[in-house]
């Protein structure tokens, strides 16, 4: 079996930390269609969108938690 490449194993973990090809691509500002290419190895990750994955994929309050709403306390007493 081939080894997997760096790029292709960084776009694949970011993927599967978000949960879609779709959620990658809007979060590398590329198309669907190239971030599968990435993930299946078919095209090589330019250093930029490398980076940028990194960095996603390193962040623990990212991108995840920042694409779900922030839900705040209600105010003032609660009701029972």
């Amino acid at each position: 079996m081939a080894e997997r490449k760096l790029g292709q194993e960084v776009i694949s973990r970011l993927v599967k930390k978000l949960g879609s090809i779709e959620l990658a691509a809007a979060r590398l500002g590329i198309r669907p269609g190239l971030v599968q290419r990435f993930v299946d190895g078919l095209s090589r990750v330019p250093d930029p969108v490398l980076l940028k994955a990194l960095d996603l994929v390193a962040d623990p309050d990212s991108p995840v938690q920042a694409l779900q709403p922030k839900s705040k306390p209600p105010k003032g007493r609660p009701v029972i």
